[in-house]
């Protein structure tokens, strides 16, 4: 009897010690469960924060962007205002060119015709307001007949011959004796007079006139380089 007591007593304290012990896991339980579950919206949080970070860098490139496209706008307007005047400048120049290089003396008359045929080399037909007129090369003769009157006679044809021409009169020479007016004849700003000078194709005629020293010039150029009349000794004009 004195054994039984002893035995059940240490069930009664081991029993207890179940409970007491089960109630203190179920504490600890009840207090691990709160403090898992706390750091999960601690993670989401900074996947939040993010998203309006990203936003705001899109709309920072936007402004950028069209900031660079009104400075394309604004280079492309400064080159068209700049090339309008360079135009206006190049069509005022021609006009004053083309009036400068022809030389008239002092006293004649210029005007504009229209060649309407070659009769020979230093005589031509023009029509002028609705007339017809026959005029003569001032200051050259050509032989009247041979092989330099007809190389002659092909390159006045070939520069003149129904082209515009302008013509410019001599206060020291008059008519010839046909009645025909005598003129300096220029294609452009090209004085044709002395063209056939150059080629050797004819003399510098007799008499005065303004551009005598000029077509002077010429001739002795063609002698010196032996063109045309000039080729030999034995040619006559």
């Amino acid at each position: 009897m004195s054994r039984t007591v002893p035995i059940f007593t240490l069930v009664v304290i081991v029993a207890l010690a179940g409970c007491l012990g089960g109630i203190g896991f179920g504490e600890k339980s009840d207090d691990t469960m709160p403090t898992t579950t706390e750091p999960q919206p601690q993670t989401e949080a900074p996947a939040t924060t993010t998203v309006p970070e990203t936003t705001s860098t899109s709309q920072t490139t936007a402004p950028t962007q069209t900031a660079s496209t009104a400075h394309t706008t604004t280079s492309k307007t400064t080159i068209a205002t700049t090339t309008q005047p360079s135009t206006a400048a190049q069509a005022t120049t021609v006009p004053t060119q083309t009036t400068a290089r022809v030389d008239t003396p002092t006293g004649s008359q210029r005007f504009e015709a229209r060649v309407t045929k070659i009769v020979d080399p230093t005589t031509i037909k023009i029509e002028r307001n609705g007339k017809t007129q026959t005029v003569d090369l001032i200051g050259v003769h050509v032989p009247e007949s041979g092989l330099y009157h007809k190389r002659a006679l092909q390159t006045t044809k070939a520069q003149l011959e129904y082209s515009t021409v302008t013509l410019v009169t001599d206060p020291k020479v008059g008519s010839d004796s046909d009645g025909h007016l005598q003129v300096y004849v220029y294609t452009g700003n090209w004085l044709y007079n002395t063209q056939l000078l150059r080629s050797g194709y004819a003399r510098v005629a007799d008499g005065q006139f303004s551009k005598r020293a000029e077509f002077e010039q010429k001739q002795q150029e063609a002698k010196q380089g032996g063109y045309g009349l000039w080729n030999t000794t034995t040619t006559t004009a």
